[in-house]
């Protein structure tokens, strides 16, 4: 039901980069899994603007109220009430190497494949998933224009004049794409953007040391190719379609755990 408020404890696995809005000022698209819905959608969020205690991690369980959106009609996607929500649990590694408490809410969600995930949206309009590629072949960095178009500046104006503790987004001057094929037989393969706010954070992390543009792209292959994608990972990808054009996926995040390997005794 549209107008039903749920409360509900979810995994946040994604965290799209802020986006400028005539509405909201700024805002910020969440993916994450629940026990009762698994794949939801929340949006929108004006995470920037939320009190530190509410300013909530990747991989960290959230309680909080949401309801079906009520201006979107993707069957994942809810409305959150900002207000109410807690940070309950931090799924952390230091004390659980093979990523086994994210994999119990991650792995029941696990698609097939990106093409089966496609064919899911022409039947039931399916907008978020995940999966397991056959193989990442490549990551495309291209240049983007470094400045947001006219409107979003205007929007980024105002959002200043009433928030004066957040500081201008910045426009990342690149965009990131993943090349791979996927699981299913006779796949052609894909390629795809990835807008998750961690490769735009690392973007900004490697730009203060790096002394050129090439050693800034190289680090970010690095992490993102060789690192993530790594023969010692279980790589999977988050996705999610875009409001407007519902056949165009796109890639939200990486989860990435150590490759359990094989026992003596198997």
């Amino acid at each position: 039901m549209i107008g039903e408020w749920l409360i509900r404890d979810a995994l946040v696995t994604v965290k799209a980069y802020p986006n400028p809005s005539s509405k909201y000022h700024e805002t910020v698209c969440i993916a994450a899994v629940t026990r009762e819905e698994g794949w939801i959608r929340l949006y929108p969020v004006q995470f920037r603007s939320m009190p530190r205690e509410q300013q909530f991690a990747k991989y960290q369980v959230i309680q909080l109220r949401m309801k079906k959106h009520d201006k979107d009609s993707r069957p994942e996607s809810y409305r959150p009430d900002e207000h109410s929500i807690e940070i309950r649990d931090t799924l952390s590694t230091s004390n659980d190497g093979h990523w086994g408490r994210r994999k119990a809410w991650i792995e029941p969600t696990l698609s097939p494949s990106i093409c089966f995930i496609q064919r899911e949206q022409k039947r039931s309009r399916k907008s978020l998933g995940a999966f397991k590629p056959y193989k990442i072949t490549d990551l495309d960095i291209e240049d983007a224009d470094p400045e947001w178009a006219a409107k979003k500046q205007c929007f980024m104006r105002q959002m200043l004049l009433f928030d004066r503790q957040t500081s201008k987004l910045e426009k990342i001057p690149f965009t990131f794409k993943y090349r791979y094929v996927c699981q299913e037989e006779g796949c052609k393969g894909h390629t795809q953007s990835i807008i998750d706010w961690e490769i735009m954070e690392l973007y900004r992390n490697v730009r203060r040391s790096a002394n050129s543009t090439v050693e800034v792209k190289d680090k970010i292959r690095q992490k993102y190719l060789d690192e993530l994608c790594s023969a010692k990972r279980e790589t999977s990808l988050f996705v999610g379609n875009h409001s407007l054009y519902p056949t165009t996926f796109m890639i939200l995040g990486v989860f990435w755990p150590p490759k359990l390997q094989p026992s003596l005794f198997d």
